[in-house]
């Protein structure tokens, strides 16, 4: 058998699943050593699907070194790296692959989801817009331009190029998406309502409609809806009404709809898994542990099931559990930032060293930021920054799905803001993440924090907060980030009182209750004093959140996440 045939039988053992003949036949060509560019290739492709994503990492890597520009080749390096969570090496692989072939659709289609996904949309916006250049015709390349232009705030050039898209009718949910960017909340809700017609569309579309309803204030628009989709909802579209509700504080409802869920589709691993956070939500640990344990062991391997386990795992007093769990998800996802939590929490519970990762006075520091120039001294800046971010805040409760508690937060991303205030601070900001960067080092490159510092940093995201009286922000991690930030615009004269502590921002104690072995409960470890004009910086992985308020004064902030490049 001529190798062309030989590398056609591979392949076709690879697209029937049979991985072990088609390992076999790898071999079997590398011991050939002809054609082994395409050979360890496709090899890397089937260690890719038997999720060995180490071992394609290194067959890439011999095929590339056959040839260093080819573009297949650099593309599927591009799609390895991503798998890893290297995104800085990723998005290099990809590029590389266009320059190689500027035409080359599955390289830019990957190029672009991965800067979508990665909170860099505005060069996605490139990307996308290159590749139409030779595919004009290209349904999914016009919808990723649609969705980086909606994440680079572009809202009325995405809506004009959306409107524009075949079959407008099947994206109806992202049309909610820029309608909302807009400000255009009935026809927001309107367009998600259309994008519930569709089956797979209907959870994410109940999300973020029901989203709007809260942050609105108009929850009682909300359980109508709910109700009328209960009786045709699959498990989806139930998990993600519960959750909303969990979220809304209203937890009655989202026992009796995971109850009916589990009624009519049986031992379904998701609404075991969803019952399983409400029951830890209630402090019902075992209870929570032992659904979730449920959950696991009929969808095992799965990352969103892994969560709920691994937290009640913590909660009921049962860290070895959780720790598995997070060794298990970091082999998949080396760079997520909760499961890095739930892995020194976990060390923490069972009386380990755990400062490796959370070495508070190197790793949570805190800068007074320069007012940038033109803007007076560092009270006459917050002064105008306070007064724009008021103008940006639009709504009278927080979203569902984040950390805030007793206070409102922006919709849009602020780095996309056209505010020169804004950008004049996003500038000012620089100084301090380079000196927070040289000041941390790199020097082990097993560190998850270190180990990442390439010298060099983007912004992935930015947004500012408002508490309110008895507001607060639930511990917390931010999974996709790598330094995490809180920098206060304002804060109110309760904060100055040392022993109250009202509106510190604290690290280390995670958001449900867990126990040392001493019996003890897992408290803050560090708790700094907000000032204006200071700039804290620290891990994402940390535990952190705020004491709440006391008294009827806001408290705003203007965080940020940054990642290496």
């Amino acid at each position: 058998m001529d190798v062309n045939r030989q590398l056609q039988s591979c392949y076709s053992a690879l697209e029937n699943n049979d991985l072990q003949s088609a390992e076999r036949q790898y071999h079997i060509l590398v011991e050939s050593r002809q054609s082994l560019g395409d050979t360890h290739h496709l090899g890397a492709h089937i260690a890719l699907k038997a999720g060995r994503t180490d071992i394609a990492k290194i067959r890439i890597g011999s095929a590339l070194s056959t040839q260093a520009y080819h573009y297949e080749y650099l593309n599927t390096k591009g799609i390895i790296c991503t798998k890893l969570q290297d995104e800085p090496a990723a998005r290099k692989a990809y590029q590389a692959s266009l320059a190689a072939k500027p035409d080359y659709l599955d390289a830019a289609q990957n190029l672009g989801k991965l800067l979508i996904d990665n909170g860099d949309p505005a060069s996605a916006v490139l990307v996308y817009q290159s590749a139409l250049k030779y595919h004009s015709d290209n349904e999914q390349l016009k919808v990723g331009l649609v969705i980086a232009l909606k994440d680079s705030m572009c809202s009325k050039e995405a809506l004009a190029i959306f409107k524009n898209l075949g079959n407008a009718n099947k994206h109806d949910h992202l049309k909610g998406q820029i309608l909302f960017q807009l400000s255009r909340h009935e026809d927001a809700i309107q367009a998600y309502l259309d994008a519930m017609k569709i089956p797979k569309f209907t959870p994410p579309a109940l999300k973020n409609l029901l989203q709007i309803l809260w942050m609105k204030g108009e929850w009682d628009r909300a359980d109508p809806i709910i109700q009328s989709i209960v009786k045709t909802a699959d498990p989806a579209t139930l998990i993600a009404a519960a959750r909303s509700y969990i979220l809304a504080d209203k937890q009655t409802q989202a026992a009796d709809l995971l109850e009916y869920g589990l009624q009519k589709f049986g031992r379904n691993a998701y609404i075991l898994s969803e019952r399983a956070r409400l029951k830890l939500n209630a402090s019902d640990f075992e209870n929570g542990y032992q659904d979730a344990l449920e959950a696991l062991s009929a969808k095992p391997g799965d990352l969103i099931i892994m969560e709920d386990f691994a937290d009640c795992a913590l909660a009921s007093g049962r860290p070895n559990d959780a720790m598995t769990a997070a060794h298990e998800a970091l082999k998949i996802v080396p760079n997520n930032q909760y499961w890095i939590a739930v892995k020194y929490t976990a060390g923490r519970a069972m009386g380990q060293n755990h400062r490796y990762y959370v070495n508070y006075n190197s790793f949570v520091r805190p800068y007074e930021l320069q007012p940038p120039e033109g803007y007076g001294n560092l009270e006459e800046y917050n002064h105008v920054l306070k007064q724009t971010l008021n103008e940006i805040h639009e709504f009278s409760e927080h979203p569902l799905d984040q950390s805030l508690r007793g206070g409102i937060q922006t919709v849009p991303d602020l780095r996309y803001v056209d505010h020169p205030v804004l950008k004049a601070h996003f500038k000012a900001l620089d100084a301090p993440i380079r000196a927070y960067m040289r000041e941390i080092g790199n020097a082990d490159p097993n560190h998850p924090l270190l180990r990442r510092n390439t010298g060099d940093y983007r912004l992935a995201g930015s947004w500012s907060v408002k508490l309110r009286k008895k507001g607060f922000h639930v511990s917390h991690v931010h999974p996709e980030g790598w330094i995490s930030s809180a920098y206060y615009v304002d804060v109110p004269d309760e904060v100055l009182d040392t022993e109250k502590k009202a509106g510190w921002i604290h690290f280390g104690k995670p958001p449900f209750t867990v126990f040392g072995q001493d019996g003890q409960e897992l408290g803050y470890e560090k708790i700094v004093q907000p000032t204006p004009g200071t700039l804290v910086l620290f891990p994402s992985y940390m535990w952190h959140g705020t004491n709440p308020l006391e008294h009827d004064a806001s408290r705003m902030t203007l965080p940020i996440d940054v990642v290496p490049i």
